[in-house]
C-alpha cells in the first residue's frame, strides 16, 4: 500500500507575524496519482475542506514520475485557495511515493547490489475522505504564480559539446495561457531559454545538465516577457520520459559506468516543462 504520505511541508512566506492561521483540512474530491498519464504540471486539482464541505482548488507545481532502481514519485502542489473566492490559503505539499524498504533491505545485504535495477519506485496516490491533508487560512492575500507549460521546438543534446552558455534554445507553449482571467500567451508561441549552466556527463552517475534562469517571449500584445523561472534538464531525470520501458531499463543501468547526456529529439521526445510566471 502506498504510504499516506512521506512528507508535508507547510511554507508561509511573506506573511505578517500578527496575522492569525487557522489550520484547514482537506481531502482530494477525487483520486489523484502520479501513475495516471492525464496529470501534468499545472493542472489544477480540486479538494474539499472537510468541515465546511467547500471546495478548494491547488496547482501541481512539480511532478516527478517514477523510475527505476526505486526511485519514487513525487508531486508538489502549491497556490490553494477556495474556489470561486479571492482567498488564498497558505502552505504547499510535497509527497513521495512507497519507499520499498523491504525490497532495499534486501539489496543491501546483496554483494553485488544489483537487484534495485530491476524495481520502479514507489507512486502516490491520494484518495478522496482517506487522505487528508493540512494547509493554513488567513486574510492575507498574495500573487498566483501562472504556469507555462512548454516543450522543446529544436534538438537538445549535450553529446557533441554543441549546446554553450549564453545559447537560446527554442521551446514552445502547449496551450493558450490566461493570467488574470484574459488571454496572455497563445498556444504554439516560441519561448526562448537562455542557457545558464552546463554540466558535461561523466563516470559513474555523473549526467549531463543543462540550467535555464530566464526565458523570453511575446505576449499576446507582442510585447516581449522576460520569465524568471530557474529549470534543470538532467540526463538521467529525462529517462523517466522516455516512452520505451525496455529502453528506459537498460540506460538505467548504463549509468554505473557512464553519466547520460542529455538527448531530446523533439519528433521522438514527448517532454514537457512548467515554467512560471510570477
Amino acid at each position: 500500500m502506498i504510504k499516506r504520505f512521506i512528507l508535508i511541508c507547510l511554507l508561509v512566506s511573506g506573511i505578517s507575524s500578527v496575522a492569525e492561521e487557522i489550520p484547514i483540512t482537506i481531502t482530494p474530491v477525487t483520486t489523484i496519482s502520479t501513475a495516471s498519464k492525464s496529470l501534468q504540471e499545472g493542472d489544477t486539482i480540486e479538494f474539499k475542506d472537510i468541515n465546511t464541505n467547500k471546495i478548494i482548488t491547488g496547482v501541481v507545481k512539480e511532478l516527478k514520475p517514477n523510475g527505476f532502481a526505486g526511485e519514487q514519485a513525487a508531486i508538489f502542489i502549491d497556490n490553494f485557495k477556495y474556489k470561486d473566492s479571492d482567498k488564498i490559503l497558505n502552505g504547499n505539499i510535497y509527497i513521495k511515493g512507497n519507499e520499498h524498504k523491504k525490497h532495499q533491505e534486501f539489496a543491501n545485504n546483496n554483494i553485488f547490489g544489483t537487484t534495485t535495477v530491476f524495481i520502479r519506485g514507489g507512486e502516490v496516490v491520494l484518495k478522496p475522505e482517506k487522505t487528508k491533508l493540512v494547509i493554513f487560512f488567513n486574510d492575507y492575500v498574495n500573487s498566483e504564480d501562472t504556469p507555462v507549460k512548454i516543450k522543446p521546438a529544436q534538438k537538445i543534446s549535450t553529446c557533441y559539446d554543441e549546446i554553450e552558455i549564453g545559447d537560446k534554445i527554442k521551446f514552445i507553449t502547449t496551450k493558450d495561457i490566461y493570467k488574470n482571467g484574459q488571454l496572455y500567451i497563445k498556444k504554439d508561441t516560441p519561448v526562448y531559454g537562455i542557457v545558464d549552466y552546463i554540466n558535461e556527463n561523466g563516470w559513474s552517475y555523473d549526467n549531463a545538465q543543462i540550467d535555464f534562469k530566464y526565458f523570453k517571449t511575446k505576449n499576446i500584445d507582442n510585447k516581449t516577457v522576460t520569465i524568471e523561472s530557474p529549470i534543470s534538464i538532467n540526463g538521467f531525470e529525462i529517462l523517466k520520459y522516455k516512452n520505451n520501458r525496455f529502453a528506459q531499463f537498460f540506460n538505467y543501468c548504463g549509468i554505473v559506468f557512464r553519466g547520460k547526456e542529455v538527448e531530446i529529439i523533439p519528433e521522438k521526445d514527448k517532454l514537457q516543462l512548467n515554467i512560471w510566471i510570477k
